[in-house]
């Protein structure tokens, strides 16, 4: 595989926006924009590299298409006195005062294709936290698109809700791996989805009649759980891994504890859940939809306290998530079960016999056309115990968490081990854009 480069990142990002009837400011001006902010992520700040992020607004109609109604939380463009060119040294001095996690600069450019920046854009952070799955909504960023730089020779460039293309230092990625949604590891989940959802109608089927169809769509909030899981390793930048199994065969558990109250929490707010919306429908259906004057004070409470329990729940499992992914910081793996409820950390796997075959795939289903083998001395030691443990113990769910953030999932396949890496953790899809646009809430993601 060739090494790319930022002109590939350019073009990419011009066959994107023109794919889908944007306008463009040219494969040469992008990749002018893109060149100078990957040379100033090759600086550092006291010993870390500096992270940015780019949107590119038109000053003269920054928010072309504003909501009729925009929440409190919706985003502002804060214009600079004067224009500055954008340069690697103005760049790198401008993205100490923009924090990526809570803004963003503005950049534009003139007819001549230089860049400068403009302006800053405040409450990044919402979008952000629904980006690693904190929050369920969120407006999209003002702009034609977002360059984002994570780390040294890594720049991200997103479209409001969607992801563009990636070159992480010589590789250049235009697709992620949807590996949750489908393919052998979103087989091995099922399991533990499964369980879930047995674990919530049990508890519903004691309040109220309920079927299959009233949690079916709670697996979504599963997997999302387990992606924020492995997104909070990653902030970490120490590396990590979850190892999802049944048994203890081949592990030496330095630490071993019986952690379920991230599970039970997932249990409870899947029960509140469906109460406030079966609550909320029962009010609509028979008072509102009726024209009705008067409404049950009980049944209002009912919708009500069912929401703040949601509420109060989902900041429980936050405070999860925060916790467990902590435990990554000790050498060795932390072990799950497949209901995520946390057994042990600082997990050493003793497995010696190294896999007979491991292959690389590319999509999440593997076919002979996606899949090209790989040697495992080419990974560090976390990944090559990990590939060893996965092959020798076929049900068990490996993911592995770089140092420099990369996320990758392994399991037995067959009489093979099969690996993915570029996954899809965030919150980030192509039909995200007309979900957004029937939420009903001024262009806000919709809950859910």
């Amino acid at each position: 595989m060739s090494a790319k480069s930022v002109s590939d990142l350019a073009g990419a990002v011009q066959v994107y926006l023109r794919g889908r009837g944007h306008r463009s400011p040219g494969r040469s001006a992008l990749k002018c924009l893109l060149e100078t902010v990957y040379l100033a992520s090759l600086k550092t700040e006291e010993g870390s590299p500096l992270q940015m992020r780019l949107v590119l607004v038109d000053p003269e109609n920054p928010d072309p298409d504003p909501p009729s109604r925009p929440r409190a939380s919706r985003w502002s463009i804060i214009p600079l006195s004067a224009r500055i060119p954008l340069t690697v040294p103005n760049l790198i001095k401008l993205s100490r005062a923009a924090d990526p996690w809570s803004s963003s600069l503005a950049v534009f450019y003139k007819q001549d294709g230089i860049f400068f920046i403009w302006g800053l854009v405040d409450q990044t952070v919402h979008f952000n936290t629904m980006l690693v799955r904190e929050t369920t909504s969120g407006y999209a960023p003002p702009g034609l698109f977002q360059v984002v730089a994570t780390g040294t020779a890594d720049l991200t460039v997103y479209r409001e809700y969607r992801f563009v293309g990636r070159l992480a230092q010589d590789t250049l990625v235009t697709s992620q791996n949807d590996v949750f949604e489908l393919g052998p590891i979103r087989e091995r989940l099922f399991d533990g989805i499964e369980r879930y959802w047995d674990a919530v109608l049990r508890r519903i089927r004691a309040l109220q009649p309920v079927d299959g169809d009233d949690v079916a769509y709670l697996g979504d909030r599963w997997v999302g759980t387990l992606c924020r899981l492995l997104i909070s390793i990653q902030r970490y930048r120490h590396g990590g891994a979850l190892l999802i199994g049944t048994s203890r065969s081949g592990l030496d558990v330095k630490y071993a504890i019986d952690y379920g109250r991230l599970s039970a929490a997932l249990t409870n707010l899947g029960v509140a859940t469906i109460v406030r919306a079966r609550t909320a429908d029962h009010i609509s259906d028979v008072y509102l939809d009726k024209d009705k004057n008067s409404l049950p004070v009980d049944l209002y409470l009912d919708e009500a306290m069912a929401q703040d329990d949601a509420d109060d729940l989902e900041q429980e499992i936050t405070g999860c998530v925060r916790f467990i992914s902590s435990l990554s910081c000790v050498d060795g793996a932390i072990l799950a079960t497949p209901e995520l409820r946390i057994r042990g950390f600082g997990v050493e796997i003793l497995t010696k016999k190294d896999a007979e075959a491991v292959y690389l795939s590319l999509k999440p289903n593997v076919h002979p056309k996606s899949v090209r083998a790989v040697d495992p001395n080419h990974y560090g030691m976390r990944h090559r115990s990990m590939m060893r443990y996965c092959f020798w113990h076929p049900r068990s769910l490996g993911f592995v968490v770089s140092q420099d953030g990369e996320i990758r999932a392994m399991t037995r396949v067959e009489d093979r081990l099969v690996m993915w890496e570029n996954l899809q953790v965030h919150w980030l899809w192509e039909s995200r854009r007309s979900r957004v646009q029937s939420g009903g809430r001024s262009g806000a993601a919709p809950t859910g």
